[in-house]
């Protein structure tokens, strides 16, 4: 927070972004008073230098005020995972005021939304950046009573608008588009309550054909459909619109569920073509990465596939996705780099976490740990798993690591009782310890060589 103090006095350009951080001698407490303070004083030297035309508090009696009524309890929202805070220009009677919001992305803060209010405090206007890319895109303009009237957007970011909102009574009852902004309006959607009804434009009619046979599981009719919409769609609006990549997500879908992954590249490699296609990206990538990792067992594409998904939800949200990270780790452990593996995992916090991802944190933990040769670091984490529990198919395949690590550190009898554990769950683990010399001392005891018999037995009886 100082260094941005101290950046915020010399840098004159416009302001972007602002790194927000502690040095390496950072305290090891923070006091939520010392953090409100910070970000109201932040605050007063961003408005006063970017926004001179509004006032903003200078007497005890106001900024005790502000600190109390409007900023609030700021750690609350860092601790929740959702680092965000709001900057509020004096409160004058008779003057406006203005809000503005500001959002993490990975460790930096930027605003990205502003609230604009009249002279009675009544909202009425907010300009917005929605795609988090320095560039406001979506403009609200509110009734007296507060309610929206009318928002505009620039959802492919060519500089024009090509999406309108409609409002009666603060409800949204239209959206028209013209995605190639040529003043034609291609698709026209009608809301009742908040809830789309229904469309009409170029390809609406094929679209709804397809989500109707895809309710009734006709799946190859509904792609067939769904494809036909794609196609008279991309011939009025050439570039690739919101609109195309929305349809593409849906080819995907099925096209995947029915394990035609040949069609499912194609389609993944066409959406991707778009770049608009990549704030709408979340769902496919995650798709696309699960295709790579767990189908084709291609780790490297995999890796990254899963780099690119985690960039983007952090971007989106402003949080680091466990699921995302997790897979990620596993990719890394997959390709033997457990440097890799374990910083993917760096950030998570276990205390934040539910018992079922829980247990894969302490398992890639350990299983990396153990291959960078750290026993005891990989015995900690891999004894948390068992804890845990997990599902039982995973843990014959903990029992086997902590028995190595048990033999890796001279404790052969608790070893011999983890690789017991190991083989009474899943006895075909008995080809990892014969080819494995650390087993050795298992291997040559009474209850190694009767597990190689009931092995070899099973063997023969399986065929």
């Amino acid at each position: 927070m100082q260094k941005t103090k101290d950046k915020l006095d010399l840098d004159d350009f416009s302001p972007k972004r602002f790194r927000f951080g502690f040095s390496n001698g950072g305290p090891a407490l923070l006091h939520k008073e010392s953090l409100n303070h910070e970000v109201f004083w932040f605050c007063q030297k961003y408005i006063a230098k970017y926004h001179s035309n509004y006032p903003y508090p200078r007497l005890k009696e106001d900024i005790r005020s502000h600190l109390t009524d409007l900023y609030g309890d700021i750690s609350q929202n860092f601790l929740s995972g959702r680092p965000s805070f709001t900057c509020f220009t004096g409160w004058k009677q008779g003057s406006s005021l203005l809000k503005i919001h500001f959002f993490l992305n990975e460790d930096e803060f930027f605003p990205f939304r502003y609230d604009y209010y009249n002279s009675n405090g009544q909202l009425y206007l907010t300009e917005e950046d929605e795609t988090k890319n320095g560039k406001k895109d979506s403009f609200t303009y509110y009734q007296s009573s507060g309610c929206p009237k009318e928002i505009t957007k620039d959802k492919n970011d060519f500089g024009g608008m090509d999406e309108w909102w409609y409002f009666q009574n603060c409800k949204l009852v239209r959206i028209e588009y013209d995605a190639n902004e040529n003043g034609f309006k291609e698709r026209i959607c009608y809301y009742e309550n908040d809830k789309e009804t229904h469309c009409e434009g170029v390809g609406e009619k094929e679209e709804r054909e397809a989500t109707f046979l895809e309710s009734q599981e006709k799946w190859k009719e509904a792609l067939k459909f769904y494809r036909k919409s794609l196609s008279e769609y991309k011939k009025e609006v050439s570039n690739g619109t919101l609109r195309t990549c929305s349809l593409l997500k849906k080819i995907a879908n099925i096209e995947y569920n029915e394990k035609d992954f040949v069609s499912f590249t194609k389609t993944l490699d066409e959406f991707f073509s778009y770049r608009v296609c990549e704030s709408d990206s979340l769902d496919v990538l995650l798709y696309k990465s699960y295709y790579y990792l767990y189908v084709l067992n291609d780790y490297t594409s995999a890796k990254e596939s899963y780099k690119k998904t985690a960039e983007i939800y952090r971007k989106t949200n402003g949080e680091i996705s466990p699921e995302i990270s997790l897979n990620l780790a596993y990719a890394y452990l997959m390709s033997n780099e457990p440097k890799a593996c374990l910083a993917s995992m760096e950030k998570l916090n276990f205390r934040r976490l539910m018992p079922y991802p829980r247990f894969f944190l302490f398992y890639y933990r350990g299983s990396c740990e153990l291959s960078l040769g750290n026993f005891e670091e990989a015995y900690t984490n891999l004894k948390r798993a068992q804890i845990i529990g997990g599902e039982k198919v995973f843990l014959p395949i903990v029992y086997y690591k902590l028995a190595r690590v048990s033999y890796a550190t001279k404790r052969e009898s608790e070893g011999k009782l983890w690789a017991e554990q190991a083989l009474f769950n899943d006895l075909d683990l008995f080809q990892k310890m014969e080819k494995d010399p650390i087993f050795l001392p298992f291997l040559e005891s009474s209850n190694g060589k009767s597990y190689r018999r009931k092995y070899y037995l099973n063997k023969v009886q399986k065929p």
